[in-house]
C-alpha cells in the first residue's frame, strides 16, 4: 500500500478508485468488494463500497470506489461524479490484466483510455503487477502493452522464490518520498538475502531467451488445451500470456467481475483441478488461480497437462 500512500501524498487527496472483483493484498484500503456477489452490489455505474469481511470499518471502505474491468467509460463517469461530490480520487490502482478470476486480459485499447482519462483528470495511475510484472515480461504489462502509469508496483516472481517487493515510478510521483514527505522505511528495507535473490532472478535466470521459452511453452499449452475444447466441445476458451495462464471454463467471455461470477462454472472449475491433482498434476487449489510456468518446465510438462485434460475431456462427453 506504499503505492496509495506515494499517491494520496502527492495529489493531497484521500478517495481510492479500484477496479471491483480485484484483490491487492490484505490492506483495508484495497479489501473493498473483492469476493462481494455482484446482485449484491448495485448497477456497475455506481458500485457500493462494501468491506470484505469483518474488522474493516466503513469509514475505510468508503474511501475506496470500484468501477468495473474493461470499461473506461465507466470509470471516467464516476470519477467525473467523485470530483462533482468533491472528493476527487487520489489514485487508480488496477491490475493490467486481472489475474485472479483465472486470466481476464484488458481489451483492445482500454488500457490506453485508462492512461489518457486519468492523466486529464489528474488521477494517479497505478498497475498492481504482483502477478503480471517479470511473469509476463521484462518489463511486465508496461512493455507488453506500451502503457506507462505513474506507479507501478512489482513482487512474487521478484524475489526468485524469497519474499521481495518494489516500487517503480515517475520522478514527480517519488518526488514526496525523496522529500521526506512520505517516510519510506519498514523492516525488510533493502533485505540483502532478498535483493541477492532479486539480483540472481534478474540478470541470471529471466533472461531474453527463458522469456522466448516461457512464451513457447505458454503457446503449446494455450493451443493444446484449445484443441481439447474445441474437439470435445467444453465450454470454455484457453486464456494467457507469458507464465501465467488457464482454462477458464465458461461459454461466454470473461472481461470482468461480474461476467466471471455470472458464466463461470464452478463445478467444472473444481472438478478440472481434482482430476489434474490425482494425476500428479498439482494446480493451485482456488478456481480463481491461473497456472504459472517457470524456466524449469518443459515441452513435455506442458503435453503432460494436456493429457491430462483430454483424459477429463473424454470422461465428461463419453
Amino acid at each position: 500500500m506504499d503505492a496509495i500512500r506515494i499517491a494520496r501524498a502527492q495529489t493531497g487527496r484521500d478517495t481510492i478508485v479500484k477496479i471491483f472483483g480485484s484483490y491487492h493484498g490484505h490492506h483495508d484500503y484495497a479489501m473493498v468488494s473483492i469476493g462481494v456477489p455482484y446482485d449484491e452490489i448495485g448497477d456497475r455505474e455506481n458500485y457500493a463500497s462494501l468491506p470484505y469481511g469483518a474488522g474493516i470499518p466503513q469509514s475505510v471502505a468508503d474511501l475506496t470506489v470500484p468501477v468495473p474491468f474493461n470499461d473506461a467509460g465507466a470509470m471516467e463517469r464516476r470519477i467525473e461524479r467523485l470530483i462533482e461530490e468533491g472528493r476527487p480520487p487520489a489514485c487508480v490502482i488496477m491490475e493490467p490484466a486481472m489475474m485472479n478470476l483465472g486470466v481476464v486480459l484488458p481489451e483492445p485499447g482500454y488500457l490506453e483510455a485508462v492512461r489518457e482519462l486519468t492523466k486529464r483528470l489528474g488521477v494517479v495511475l497505478i498497475f498492481d503487477e504482483v502477478k503480471t510484472g517479470l511473469c509476463i515480461a521484462a518489463g511486465g504489462a508496461v512493455e507488453r502493452y506500451g502503457v506507462m502509469p505513474d506507479l507501478i508496483t512489482l513482487a512474487k516472481a521478484l524475489g526468485g522464490g524469497l519474499s521481495a517487493g518494489a516500487i517503480g515510478g515517475t520522478e514527480e510521483a517519488f518526488e514526496v518520498v525523496e522529500s521526506g514527505k512520505v517516510y519510506q522505511v519498514g523492516t525488510f528495507n533493502g533485505n540483502p538475502l532478498a535483493m541477492a535473490a532479486a539480483r540472481a532472478s534478474l540478470t541470471e535466470v529471466l533472461t531474453p531467451d527463458a522469456y522466448e521459452h516461457l512464451d513457447s511453452l505458454e503457446e503449446r499449452l494455450l493451443r493444446g488445451c484449445q484443441d481439447v475444447i474445441d474437439r470435445h466441445g467444453l465450454p470454455g476458451y484457453s486464456v494467457g500470456m507469458g507464465a501465467k495462464g488457464c482454462v477458464t471454463f465458461s461459454p461466454e467471455p470473461i472481461v470482468d467481475y461480474e461476467s466471471f461470477k455470472a458464466h463461470q462454472d464452478e463445478a467444472l472449475a473444481d472438478l478440472a483441478w481434482l482430476y489434474n491433482m490425482n494425476r500428479r498434476i498439482y494446480m493451485t487449489p482456488g478456481r480463481e488461480e491461473e497456472w504459472t510456468l517457470t524456466v524449469a518446465h518443459t515441452p513435455e510438462d506442458c503435453d503432460a497437462f494436456v493429457a491430462s485434460f483430454e483424459e477429463m475431456a473424454a470422461d465428461l462427453t463419453a
